[in-house]
């Protein structure tokens, strides 16, 4: 969910303001510094508003819209060399840009050293990972693919679908059929992971715009819920409702913990919640006010979760509902991170709030408390269009390469009447990534 397709976009992500909360953690100070330096800048005092947005890089690391910014207002305030510095930043990330269109950049790549970053930019368009990509399955209609899980026993798929309001089976041989029962009541299926030994699907549903776009304006809202699903009979048997107390409710991705603990994030609150082994009701691990929009997670066998917060990057929070930022190589660009796999030594994180789109695989050190490596191993593939989430299967990475996601507008409807349909990759890993 939630991609930045352009450099433009990019940069008005960097000049977008963000709710204020409560108690300044890391990313509210980083949203607060970084409106600073946008009034200084406006005001024509290129020196404090540098000195702004480096200080909110002290919270929020590697933010490529920073990066950018920092870029024009060296270059506006006759740094050249320090712009060309901060451009350098962006292309070691591995992120692309056509330097040469900007106004205020542009003039920078016309010789020397600006030339070479600006043509380092451009290279990053190249593709990456072609070799081990590949089509593994095609989701016919305008479903909007989002999550999937493996139902080994049976040989299938199960694909949650956000316009669908829906999860489809697709069997090995690609043939799709329903598998979730309609519910007027039930919101996009989001998230979704399978407790194979307890007989359990679990999916998350909320409103987002293409599953409540064209319904009557005095029509009931959808309410966001985890739903307990019999993987036997794609019976609903649970739902459990997110906790009325929180102000922006939602549940989007989630993921299960080895002790049968189910994970929830809310992307529009900034909230996490758990459902712990026979309990009646989700509870909040981690309430409002640190992250800005949690997708994927990955559960530890101590309770604790490393969470991708689509706004700052990585955190890992704790059971007893700590957080704290994962640090990261300097050249780590972990922002707009959606899908969060574990792969025995690796994480592989499903990147669509970049550009390019792609997939990093990350590593830990021992004691997972920080990200040691990251290396973009897919990018700029056809396979690859606001690519969602995925899981190891056989050793190889399995994921919604193509969601559909950039086929709809910011309202829900659909930009053209036929686009292309959801696929399913597989990326082949090296035999260490497999658990």
């Amino acid at each position: 969910m939630f991609g930045i397709r352009a450099l433009s976009a990019v940069v008005a992500f960097a000049l977008a303001g963000g709710p204020a909360v409560a108690q300044e953690g890391d990313l509210a100070a980083f949203r607060r510094l970084r409106s600073e330096a946008i009034v200084a800048r406006d005001a024509g005092n290129l020196d404090e508003a540098d000195r702004l947005l480096a200080q909110a890089e002290g919270h929020v690391p590697n933010h490529p819209g920073v990066i950018v910014l920092r870029a024009r207002i060296a270059a506006q305030a006759g740094r050249p060399g320090d712009a060309i510095t901060q451009l350098q930043r962006y292309a070691d990330a591995g992120l692309a840009a056509e330097v040469s269109r900007d106004p205020v950049l542009g003039p920078l790549a016309a010789e020397g050293a600006g030339a070479a970053v600006a043509q380092a930019l451009v290279a990053n368009r190249e593709p990456v990972g072609a070799e081990t990509v590949a089509v593994l399955l095609t989701v016919p209609g305008t479903g909007l693919a989002e999550g999937l899980v493996r139902d080994e026993a049976r040989s299938r798929w199960l694909v949650s679908q956000v316009r669908g309001r829906t999860i489809v089976a697709i069997t090995d041989d690609g043939t799709v059929s329903p598998w979730l029962a309609d519910d007027a009541d039930r919101g996009a299926v989001v998230g979704i992971a399978i407790d194979s030994a307890r007989g359990v699907v679990w999916a998350a549903t909320m409103p987002l715009p293409p599953a409540t776009q064209g319904l009557p304006a005095d029509a009931a809202p959808f309410e966001p819920a985890l739903l307990r699903i019999d993987l036997a009979t794609a019976t609903v048997t649970g739902r459990y409702p997110v906790p009325t107390g929180v102000t922006e409710r939602g549940a989007g991705d989630v993921t299960l913990g080895p002790d049968g603990t189910v994970y929830v994030a809310n992307p529009v609150g900034g909230d996490l919640f758990r459902l712990r082994p026979d309990a009646e009701a989700l509870d909040v691990l981690l309430a409002p006010g640190i992250l800005g929009s949690p997708q994927g997670m990955v559960a530890g066998n101590d309770g604790s979760v490393i969470v991708a917060d689509y706004s700052s990057g990585l955190w890992r929070v704790e059971a007893d509902g700590s957080a704290r930022l994962l640090a990261a190589p300097q050249e780590a660009v972990l922002i707009g991170v959606d899908g969060l796999i574990a792969a025995g030594d690796a994480l592989y994180a499903i990147q669509n709030g970049s550009v390019p789109q792609r997939v990093l695989r990350l590593t830990l050190d021992a004691a997972r408390a920080r990200i040691e490596t990251a290396e973009t191993v897919a990018a700029n593939l056809s396979q690859i269009d606001e690519p969602t989430t995925g899981l190891i299967h056989r050793g190889d990475l399995v994921f919604v390469g193509r969601s559909q996601w950039s086929a709809f507008d910011d309202e829900g409807a659909l930009r053209a009447p036929d686009p292309a349909p959801a696929l399913i990759a597989r990326l082949r890993l090296p035999p260490r990534s497999a658990p």
